[in-house]
């Protein structure tokens, strides 16, 4: 009686497992630069408003699953300078099977010249200096395109945003692979995002203060800003964390949780996200 049971049981868990593998759909495709076929890097492709999303890899590729009852929803495929293009998921699935490649066509975009000349510059520290270790936040067990992150005050237009600073209180996530973004606001959420080139980078240490030099990036901004974190590789153990110091901080703190997934505002807990500026006294 004891061996029939244990075969019901087994047989059930297969049937369970056949209908949730037939109850979504797994797409593979790669992202590519519709004039020169390179492979576009840490591509976000998500549905939308359903906080299921990734990020392509290093070499353009993507996997994501798809849930059956998602068929006529959209999914949005986007990449720092380049056009975003969104697809009803019925339509994106056939497109994949026919042809498992994606372009995506660059978007030129003209920037006005914003300078900030080298004499009387005034230095500060703008955002979250908090360095708590009882009051944390950060990622752990992440999907791809998660992101947190915190509203940044400038003090005086233009403001040139010469470094990244934070606290780290716990990493067990060194094969984390991070992008730092800059966000235009819109009702009191991330926007669009203000520069046009990746800034990628992995974090070694596994406690103590981060910093990351931003010179080379030549950021200017003029408004206030949301500055946030975003995982786009892991490329070790899936349950790997990494974590930041916190405090109280207002309403300024935004997530999300994946890929095009909607932006969240957290209570008056912030991350201890901060950079260097320099502006003209």
């Amino acid at each position: 009686m004891r061996n029939l049971q244990i075969k019901i049981t087994f047989t059930i868990f297969l049937c369970l497992y056949n209908l949730l593998l037939f109850g979504q759909q797994n797409v593979v495709g790669i992202i590519q630069d519709a004039e020169t076929g390179e492979h576009i890097p840490f591509v976000n492709i998500g549905i939308l408003e359903r906080e299921k999303g990734t990020v392509s890899d290093a070499s353009g590729k993507f996997l994501i699953s798809i849930p059956s009852e998602f068929t006529n929803d959209s999914i949005r495929i986007s990449a720092i300078g380049y056009k975003t293009q969104t697809f009803i998921i019925g339509d994106f699935i056939r497109s994949i099977q026919q042809d498992s490649v994606i372009t995506l066509n660059k978007d030129v975009v003209v920037l006005n010249a914003v300078i900030v000349t080298p004499k009387n510059l005034k230095v500060k520290v703008l955002g979250n200096t908090k360095q708590s270790r009882i009051m944390r936040g950060g990622f752990r067990n992440a999907e791809l395109g998660n992101e947190i992150g915190l509203k940044i005050k400038i003090k005086k237009s233009p403001t040139y945003i010469t470094a990244f600073h934070s606290n780290i209180t716990s990493n067990t996530g060194q094969k984390l692979k991070f992008r730092l973004n800059f966000y235009s606001i819109e009702k009191g959420l991330p926007a669009e995002k203000l520069i046009n080139q990746n800034i990628i980078f992995q974090i070694d240490s596994q406690e103590g203060d981060f910093t990351l030099d931003l010179t080379q990036y030549n950021i200017i901004v003029e408004e206030d800003f949301f500055l946030t974190m975003e995982l786009i590789e892991n490329a070790g153990n899936k349950e790997s964390e990494l974590f930041f110091s916190a405090g109280l901080f207002g309403k300024g703190t935004v997530t999300r949780l994946t890929s095009q997934a909607e932006w969240k505002k957290l209570g008056g807990i912030g991350i201890g996200f901060n950079v260097t500026s320099e502006y003209q006294k």
